[in-house]
C-alpha cells in the first residue's frame, strides 16, 4: 500500500499552492542567460531557522509516533538510535540555516540518516537553477568516470576523476553525497547519486570544490572548476542518463533458444498483463533452454506478480517447497500476513483512506483486505497494544526441498537480470527467485529494511512532505539486499540490444552449464 495522502490543514493548502505555482510553465519566449556564481544571491534570512526547526520536530514526531521502528514493543535499538541521532544533528543544523536551500539540506539529511530510502523528504519547491561545472561523472565499480560534458570540458569525456581540492574523490563523495542523498554502505545508491557530485543546489553544509584532478590516457590534469547555473529541466535527464540503469518495459518475447520476460515495475496495470502472458505461454517457457526475467528499472510495488510468474514457470509445488506456501494452515494464530502495523490513530486513518480509495477504483478484494487489516489494528489499539500483532510470533520453518519428492516443471535456467534501481518489493522478488535457483546477472541491487507500507504527509510549513513507514515484518532479516550478481555486466545496461547479445553469448551458457535451479 503505497498510496500517498497529504494531511489536510493550512500546511497542506500552502503546499498545494506551491505545487501549482511550480507546475506553471514560463512563457515560451522567456530566456534564461548563462549566469555565473556572481549572480545576485538572496540575503541571509534568520526566519528560516525557526521554520526548519519546526519542520524537523514535526518529522521527528511523525517517525516517533507512527513508525514501528520506534515502538517500545519492537525493541529496535538500531532504529531508535538513528532517530535520536538524526534528530539531534538536524536540530543543530537548523540553528545555522538562513536560506531555503539550507532548509532543504537539513530535512534531506534527517531522512537520509534513517538508513531506508522509503523515508524521504520531498520539497514542494525545488532549486530550479542549480550550479554545475559542465561535467557529469558516473561511478563504474571503484572508478569515477566523466560520462557527459559541455564545452570547454569536452576533452575530459572518458577521464577518471581522482580528487578535488586535494581530497580523494571517494572521500569527497562520502561527505557530500553520503550525508544527504545516499546510504553510502549501499553500492547501488552510490551509483544512483554519483552524477550529483559536481552539482550544487546551495547546500550550506558541504564544500563546493574549486579544482579537480582528472586522469586520461595515463596523464593527470588539474582543472579549475567554473560553476555556472543551468535549468533543472535540462540537467535532470542528463543526470539520469549518467546513472547507467535500464528500462525493461513489459511483455514476453522469444530470444535465441529462450524467452525474455520484461517486468519494469511491480505496480500499476502492466504487471498483471505480464503475469497473464507468462501463464498463457508457460508450456513453451518451461521447455526453453533459458528464460530471462528482466527487472531493469524496477523500483518495487507488490510482490505478488513475481510469485505468480514463479508458479507459472516452476509449478506451485516446487515454489511452495522452496519458499513456503502463501497461506499455511500451520501458521500460528498470532501470525499477521501483512506485517505488524504501528497502531497509531494516524496509521488507522490512513488505512481507512486507502480502503476508500481502492473502493472508488472498483477493487473490492483489495478494499476488503485493507478493511480487515484496519480492524486488526484497531482491535490491537483498543487492547492498549502499540503493534497489531506479536513480535515474537513463531514462524513455521520451510522444510528443505527434496528433489525426489518435488520437481520443478521448468527444464531450463531462469536468468535474473537486475540493475542498481531494484528496490523495495523488487528485492523480495529477487530473493525468492534466487532461492528457486535463478542465475543473477547485471548490476548489484539496492537494499531496503524490513519496514514497509509507506505514506507521507505535509510538514507544518508546507514547504516539504515527509514519509513514514507503518508496518514491519519482524520475521525477516533487518536488511534485504543488496544482491550481487553472479555475472556482472560492465557495458551500458540501458542498451537492450547489446545486453541481449551478451546474455545469449555469455550469460546463458554459464547459467545453463551451472544448472542449480529448483528443476533439478
Amino acid at each position: 500500500m503505497n498510496l500517498e495522502r497529504p494531511r489536510s490543514g493550512l500546511g497542506a493548502l500552502i503546499g498545494l499552492a506551491a505545487l501549482a505555482v511550480f507546475g506553471a510553465a514560463p512563457p515560451a519566449s522567456a530566456q534564461i542567460p548563462s549566469l555565473g556564481v556572481t549572480t545576485f544571491q538572496a540575503p541571509p534570512d534568520p526566519r528560516w531557522r525557526e521554520i526548519t526547526a519546526g519542520d524537523v520536530e514535526a518529522a521527528y514526531r511523525l517517525l516517533r509516533d507512527n513508525d514501528p521502528g520506534a515502538s517500545p514493543e519492537l525493541h529496535d535499538l538500531v532504529f531508535q538510535r538513528r532517530l535520536e541521532d538524526g534528530h539531534r544533528t538536524a536540530l543543530e543544523r537548523a540553528g545555522a540555516v538562513t536560506s531555503y536551500q539550507g532548509y532543504l539540506a537539513v530535512l534531506a539529511g534527517f531522512a537520509n540518516a534513517m538508513g531506508d530510502k522509503h523515508i524521504w523528504s520531498r520539497p514542494t519547491f525545488v532549486v530550479n537553477l542549480p550550479l554545475w561545472v559542465g561535467i557529469i561523472v558516473s561511478k563504474h565499480g571503484d572508478d569515477w568516470i566523466v560520462t557527459d560534458t559541455e564545452p570547454p570540458q569536452a576533452s575530459l569525456k572518458g577521464a577518471s576523476l581522482i580528487s578535488c581540492d586535494a581530497i580523494a574523490v571517494e572521500d569527497l563523495a562520502r561527505a557530500n553525497l553520503g550525508g544527504f542523498r545516499a546510504d553510502w554502505s549501499i553500492g547501488a545508491q552510490q551509483i544512483q547519486n554519483a552524477p550529483w557530485l559536481l552539482v550544487d543546489e546551495g547546500n550550506p553544509f558541504i564544500s563546493r570544490p574549486k579544482t579537480c584532478v582528472f586522469e586520461h590516457g595515463g596523464k593527470r590534469q588539474t582543472v579549475s572548476l567554473d560553476w555556472e547555473r543551468i535549468k533543472r529541466e535540462n540537467l535532470l535527464p542528463r543526470l539520469h542518463q549518467a546513472i547507467g540503469a535500464g528500462a525493461a518495459g513489459f511483455g514476453v518475447r522469444p530470444v535465441a533458444d529462450g524467452y525474455w520476460i520484461s517486468l519494469q515495475s511491480l505496480m500499476g496495470d502492466q504487471p498483471p498483463s505480464v503475469v497473464k502472458a507468462v501463464e498463457s505461454q508457460k508450456d513453451a517457457l518451461r521447455e526453453a533452454k533459458f528464460v530471462v526475467l528482466d527487472l531493469r528499472g524496477n523500483g518495487g510495488g507488490a510482490e505478488l506478480p513475481g510469485r505468480r510468474i514463479a508458479v507459472s514457470l516452476f509449478g506451485g509445488e516446487a515454489v511452495n517447497a522452496r519458499l513456503g506456501p502463501e497461506e499455511s494452515e500451520d501458521s500460528p494464530s498470532c501470525a499477521v500476513p501483512d506485517g505488524l502495523f504501528r497502531t497509531s490513530q494516524d496509521n488507522i486513518d490512513n488505512l481507512k483512506f486507502v480502503g476508500e480509495t481502492f473502493a472508488a477504483k472498483d477493487y473490492p478484494e483489495v478494499k476488503k483486505f485493507i478493511e480487515e487489516e484496519r480492524r486488526l489494528v484497531e482491535a490491537a489499539r483498543a487492547r492498549g497494544k502499540d503493534l497489531s500483532g506479536d513480535v515474537n510470533c513463531p514462524t513455521p520453518p520451510v522444510p528443505p526441498p527434496s528433489p525426489t519428492q518435488v520437481s520443478s516443471l521448468m527444464h531450463g535456467r531462469l536468468i535474473l537480470l537486475t540493475d542498481n534501481l531494484c528496490f523495495s518489493a523488487c528485492l523480495s522478488v529477487v530473493g525468492d527467485f534466487l532461492a528457486l535457483g535463478a542465475f543473477q546477472v547485471g548490476q548489484t541491487t539496492d537494499a531496503a529494511t524490513r519496514f514497509v507500507d509507506v505514506r507521507e504527509q505535509y510538514l507544518p510549513s508546507g514547504y516539504s512532505l515527509f514519509s513514514v513507514l507503518q508496518s514491519v515484518h519482524p520475521e525477516i532479516p533487518y536488511q534485504v539486499g543488496p544482491f550481487t550478481p553472479a555475472l556482472t555486466y560492465n557495458g551500458d545496461i540501458a542498451d537492450t540490444a547489446a545486453l541481449e547479445k551478451w546474455i545469449v553469448d555469455t550469460a546463458a551458457p554459464k547459467a545453463v552449464g551451472g544448472m542449480t535451479s529448483a528443476a533439478h
